[in-house]
């Protein structure tokens, strides 16, 4: 058809099912990328399967929240110089709003062999003069021997091969080696057997396999090979983003393959991943991979990385072969030739300042505030480089309001007594609408159970890190959730004064970690001088005083210890006896004679008040009073849900800075009481808890995660 007069609206449009469960939205990104590079406007149409519902690529979504390209809908009047089709030959029936669309030129990109049947739904459309791009010179010939009076354009369409950028963090060298693959759904890119497949594919626990697209359910099944792997799918993943969490991109498809994820295994060799494909692929992919039949993949892939001259070779080969065999330079050459000079711009309005980066902190619901305050002191140090907003999953809104952060409030499961994967489910929805609102230069997790929604939600978003700041001294039982380690950039482990007793599941992958020291909200700077303190707390400046710091008193009775604790406190008269109440407490606290309530955060604030205290030896508090020298009476909470405060208080007295007192020997209370109130033995165990090193690993994790942005 001739050129349409309509003005031009966009210099290059793409048509796609941009939902398509392949690395199709890793291609059309790369392309967009370089299109809005070179000053070309372009939009995006998506040619929806009207038998499905699915999400478009989270690729291509990112490329539309960053504004680097336009989404078409039905109805809008579009003309362009150039309108490219991928994967033209899935299409199965019409498209609504494609008659308003009209290009001076429309390729239809072929990366499988097409019928009748479906380009006569295309050439039915007539919305501009068509021809033919194959991907690779296998389905070059099979269009060639259609014998359809189509132009071929004369080079195949290639992708692009963009790099990733190179991570400013690496993991910690004892992680195990991270493999995969990707391709689209079907039967046809894998192994027909499940013997064939595990003949192909690493299947022991030595090996972190992942895989995006998974084998037919029957193949699965199958296999035992399922067990040790990672199955992802890809409304969860950003393709982008799984490449970049693999060492070995590694790829056996069936014998018959209909397409190759080309875009995927470009980027991988582009970034200095090691590829390993097997020989009938290496006319199209170049020396830049490592070419092996199956039975041998395995074993060359190991010799390599026992090599670290021959290793740091091959990355390099890689990447030099593949800005030859995948040129970002001469796929632009033939889009100038197709589309012409880009428009031209409107004025542009002066740049803003660069943004500072931003980090989305995720705090579980826990017992008390131990997550929300380890992220609080974080927060505080990331200073101006990089912007903190909130997003918590336990009713701390007030307290996170207050240091002067943005946040968010989701419910936990416990607070709406929901199941499990429903609740899992949602909060995907939800935090991957905060993902998508704030845009994050990287989400950071505290609590025990980084569970499959939390995780996923970061990881559809390719620019987005994932760090957690996993506590040690866990419950025996594991998290169902552990191995979700696999999927964060950085795992930070504060540090445990008391962690030669760790024997909890996370004490075994220790090297998984970067270690800081112990987390604390306050410097010590930061804390009230004694006087300034008793005076904000009413107290009397020449009387003993005493806090009482039990927990949030969710799994235990709270009240009977408290008042046991009281009662026992008062056999000494001019004892001042101050009451900490949790603001997320299970249970609101009754007054007790003669006694003073602290509703203040954080209460380490006011620690230089008092003589000693009697507390819970949960994380925070247990690092507090050791770190700030206040002797300390420990009523640890043994609930076996409870991270091992036993261990805790039983270190601190064998090391002489505290008194571990189980809570069937409360009737030692006064005998303990007496001893702390004792200006030599007081003195003693504050000159022992001065022993210790008073980093605030806050700082260090800080350092950790602005590493790991680049800021």
């Amino acid at each position: 058809m001739p050129a349409s007069t309509d003005p031009l609206t966009h210099d290059v449009i793409i048509l796609a099912d941009m939902a398509r469960q392949s690395d199709c939205g890793l291609r059309i990104r790369q392309e967009l990328q370089m299109y809005h590079k070179a000053g070309y406007r372009t939009g995006v149409f998506h040619l929806r399967d009207p038998e499905k519902r699915a999400s478009i690529s989270p690729d291509i979504q990112r490329c539309i929240r960053e504004g680097i390209t336009e989404r078409l809908c039905p109805g809008q009047g579009v003309r362009s110089r150039l309108a490219i089709v991928f994967s033209p030959g899935l299409l199965k029936a019409p498209v609504e709003g494609l008659s308003e669309i009209r290009a001076d030129k429309v390729v239809l990109v072929h990366d499988r062999v097409p019928d009748i049947k479906q380009m006569g739904l295309w050439f039915s459309f007539n919305f501009g003069p068509m021809s033919w791009a194959p991907t690779n010179r296998w389905v070059r010939a099979k269009l060639d021997d259609l014998g359809f009076q189509v132009p071929v354009e004369a080079e195949d369409w290639r992708s692009a091969g963009l790099a990733l950028p190179a991570p400013v963090d690496p993991k910690p060298a004892g992680r195990r080696l991270v493999m995969g693959r990707v391709s689209a759904i079907g039967a046809a890119q894998w192994p027909k057997t499940a013997a064939e497949l595990e003949a192909t594919y690493p299947t022991d626990v030595s090996i972190d396999f992942r895989v995006l697209g998974s084998p037919p359910p029957d193949l699965l099944k199958a296999s035992k090979a399922a067990s040790n792997w990672s199955i992802l799918k890809f409304s969860d993943v950003a393709v982008e983003r799984f490449i970049g969490m693999l060492d070995v991109f590694i790829y056996y498809p069936g014998a018959r393959t209909p397409e190759l994820p080309e875009a995927a295994i470009s980027t991988a060799m582009a970034s200095g991943k090691i590829v390993v494909l097997p020989p009938h692929l290496r006319p199209h992919f170049g020396p830049g991979a490592l070419y092996a039949e199956p039975k041998e993949a395995l074993a060359a892939i190991r010799a390599l990385f026992d090599d670290e001259v021959a290793l740091a070779e091959a990355r390099k080969a890689a990447i030099e072969n593949c800005r030859f065999q995948f040129s970002a330079t001469d796929h632009m050459t033939k889009i100038k030739a197709l589309a012409g000079d880009p428009l031209p711009s409107p004025p542009r309005r002066k740049s803003k300042p660069a943004a500072r980066k931003r980090a989305l902190l995720v705090p579980s619901n826990g017992i008390g505030l131990g997550h929300v305050t380890r992220l609080l002191a974080i927060a505080r140090r990331l200073d101006e480089e990089i912007e903190p907003v909130f997003a918590t999953l336990g009713q701390a809104v007030s307290i996170i309001d207050s240091f002067g952060y943005h946040a968010d409030y989701l419910p936990s499961q416990s607070d709406i007594g929901a199941n499990l994967a429903d609740w899992d489910a949602w909060l995907r929805y939800e935090l991957g609408a905060l993902v998508e609102r704030h845009a994050p230069d990287i989400v950071i997790y505290d609590g025990n159970n980084p569970t499959p929604g939390l995780v996923n939600a970061a990881l559809t978003n390719g620019h987005c890190q994932l760090a957690w700041v996993r506590r040690a001294m866990c419950p025996p039982t594991p998290s169902p959730f552990l191995e979700n380690a696999r999927f964060f950039d950085c795992i930070i482990e504060p540090g445990e004064y008391a962690g030669e007793r760790d024997t909890g599941p996370t004490s075994f992958r220790r090297h998984e970690a970067t270690l800081v020291s112990p987390i604390r909200l306050l410097d010590e700077g930061e804390l009230l001088p004694k006087d300034a303190a008793r005076k904000e707390l009413g107290l009397a400046p020449d009387k003993p005083a005493v806090l009482l710091h039990l927990g949030a008193g969710a799994n235990r009775d709270i009240l009977d210890l408290i008042d046991r604790v009281v009662r026992d406190l008062g056999r000494f008269p001019a004892l001042q006896i101050v009451i900490a109440e949790w603001k997320n407490g299970a249970v609101q606290l009754p007054h007790w004679p003669n006694t003073k309530v602290l509703r203040g955060f954080p209460i380490s604030q006011y620690f230089n008040a008092f003589d000693f205290s009697v507390a819970a030896a949960g994380y925070n508090t247990f690092h507090e009073v050791l770190g700030f020298g206040l002797p300390t009476i420990f009523l640890a909470n043994r609930n076996p849900s409870m991270d091992d405060q036993g261990a805790r208080a039983e270190y601190a007295q064998d090391e002489s800075v505290g008194f571990d007192l189980p809570v069937e020997e409360l009737h030692h209370l006064p005998a303990l009481c007496e001893a702390l109130l004792n200006e030599k033995a007081n003195a003693f165990i504050r000159q022992k808890c001065h022993g210790f090193d008073k980093t605030n690993g806050a700082h260090e994790a800080a350092a950790a995660i602005k590493r790991l942005v680049g800021a």
